[in-house]
């Protein structure tokens, strides 16, 4: 790409103040790599407040006539241009309109352009070789940082300490080098400004690509990131011109371990890499001390992110009541930004057995289509369950709606099979525990279809009967011996004399029913029913004896017991 003169028609007042935990369209834009995103119309100006982005696929914009706008940056996936344009057009009638639209080879669509101008929407255009999960996922940390760097203004003033990006511009500057971050899997997490001097690995980096095969594995076969992830020292990595791998240096981003003493890297955990290519100039000669001082103050960054992530899961455990003991729910609404006061909306999904990697993944999913839905939606998941919170939810018929969208989405894109169970209106927040309890309460009887999303209300009768096989089960007194005879008999006689038994009773004592869901003749089935009643000796025509064996039936028919829900992992 190359670069443009935005165009902005009209600015904000000059001194607005920007919220707390929001970034602007023009920090945001100038974060990025002028090689990745290019902004070609900003109509209200650069000082626009960006606190939210959801990507947009085809099955997403046919609501927006009615529902208006429900995130601040969007960046459409597999939509046509004359589709986006349509799209567009709808916001000029509307209030709740997106603030920015990241669209690839927007700068060649003059009608994309002007559609977007006629609605106000900022518009900026994508690498056409970018990936969409890579620009998602970086604006999202941008916007997490942002918010990160508001709640903690206090102590980064106190420490000195800023932000990946801004380390990554002072130490390119310090260096004379072109810097990237690394997480510990290889995933760009800040950058500094590009160069013409780039080469090939760190614009693959930056646009979210691979990095070449063939240099990790030389990286590899020279011990490179093996040293990265045992120590400190930085690492000269000489250039390789056929794979197009500039001359860099590298240095750990590491986490000492408070059990220990010592400052051994052995003892430390590897949080990621600090990468610093050299152009056409030697890096300064001071390079490997820069280096060092970086690794630090990004691991002080690192560290506090992970932290403040980690506490704000466990605040959103315990809103959930899943930690056990009291909640001061006032406290950890405000440290959720939530306001307590509802009516609020909670769903839970239930999926079956997931690994845990797999079950993460699914939470992921779930809380970027509940916060496209409503962008102060809360997810997480407790055991095998994820939960959904939406506050000042006035209409749970939107919230079922979604809920079933949602799990068709699943089931197309992932081919997961999923329930949903929504809670009554919870009048405020303090109702959350409870409201879980009740979603659970359906999700624990089986459904007879699995992508039913359904309520207590209209399950009632399934999970209170649900509810008394439990006690029943729960307790050795209340189990009848006379079916153990039942059962054995089957056992020595490889018969099946239980089914047959609870589809005449399910079946209401109708024999020509019953004998067609078994496929067997009506003979043959009275006869069967005689032989079950001598073997028990119990007589069915007795209305009391009849309840007793359905019911002892149905609690042989259930599974394993669910887990217990007080605690999770998430």
């Amino acid at each position: 790409m190359h670069p443009a003169p935005v165009t902005m028609t009209e600015h904000e007042p000059a001194g607005k103040r920007i919220g707390t935990g929001a970034t602007t369209l023009g920090t945001l834009v100038s974060s990025l790599d002028s090689s990745m995103i290019e902004l070609l119309d900003s109509p209200d100006g650069l000082e626009v407040e960006i606190r939210s982005m959801t990507l947009l696929e085809i099955g997403d914009i046919e609501d927006s006539e009615t529902t208006g706008a429900i995130a601040d940056v969007y960046l459409p996936v597999g939509i046509s241009v004359d589709v986006l344009i349509a799209w567009l057009q709808v916001f000029e009638r509307h209030q709740h309109r997106p603030k920015l639209m990241l669209v690839k080879n927007a700068r060649t669509e003059v009608a994309l352009r002007d559609a977007a101008r006629k609605s106000r929407i900022a518009l900026a255009a994508v690498h056409p070789k970018a990936s969409s999960g890579h620009i998602y996922s970086l604006i999202q940390k941008l916007l997490t940082q942002s918010t990160y760097r508001s709640r903690s203004a206090e102590s980064s003033a106190s420490t000195g300490d800023s932000d990946l990006f801004a380390l990554s511009e002072t130490v390119a500057e310090l260096t004379g080098g072109l810097v990237t971050i690394d997480d510990n899997a290889l995933h760009i997490l800040a950058y500094s400004a590009g160069h013409e001097g780039e080469d090939d690995l760190r614009q693959r980096s930056i646009l979210g690509r691979e990095w070449p095969s063939a240099y990790t594995q030389r990286l590899d076969e020279r011990g490179t990131f093996e040293h990265l992830r045992r120590s400190d020292a930085v690492v000269d990595v000489p250039a390789e011109p056929k794979i197009g791998a500039a001359h860099r240096l590298a240095v750990s981003i590491r986490r000492p371990d408070q059990r220990t003493d010592t400052t051994s890297g052995a003892h430390q955990q590897h949080l990621g890499t600090i990468w610093v290519q050299s152009t056409d100039k030697p890096l300064a000669d001071d390079s490997d001390e820069v280096l060092r001082g970086a690794a630090a103050v990004a691991s002080r960054i690192l560290i506090r992110t992970l932290d403040a992530s980690s506490r704000e899961s466990t605040q959103v455990q315990r809103l959930f009541g899943a930690m056990g003991g009291g909640i001061d729910v006032t406290s950890l609404a405000d440290s959720l930004s939530l306001s307590i006061e509802g009516p609020a909306a909670l769903v839970g999904f239930s999926t079956g057995k997931q690994e845990p990697a797999d079950l993460q993944r699914l939470t992921n999913s779930l809380r970027l289509h509940a916060s496209a839905f409503r962008r102060d939606a809360v997810t997480t998941h407790i055991v095998d369950r994820v939960y959904v919170l939406f506050p000042h939810a006035e209409e749970d018929a939107l919230v079922g709606e979604w809920a079933a969208d949602t799990i068709q989405h699943l089931e197309i894109r992932s081919r997961v099979v999923a329930r949903a169970a929504v809670a009554v209106m919870i009048p405020r927040l303090y109702g959350v525990p409870e409201a879980r309890r009740e979603v659970d309460r359906v999700l624990d009887v089986p459904g007879d279809k699995p992508s039913r999303v359904t309520t207590l209300a209209a399950s009632r009768t399934a999970v209170l009967l649900g509810e008394i096989l439990d006690l029943v089960g729960s307790h050795d007194r209340l189990r009848d011996p006379r079916i153990d005879r039942l059962l054995s008999y089957d056992d020595k006689n490889s018969s099946d004399m239980q089914f047959t038994l609870a589809t005449y009773l399910s079946a209401f004592g109708d024999v020509k029913k019953a004998a067609v869901l078994l496929n067997i003749h009506t003979n043959t089935l009275r006869y069967r029913v005689r032989r079950a009643e001598q073997i028990m000796g119990i007589s069915l025509d007795e209305s009391d004896t009849r309840l007793l064996t359905e019911l002892q039936l149905a609690l042989l028919a259930r599974g394993p017991a669910e887990p217990e829900r007080l605690s999770s992992d998430a």
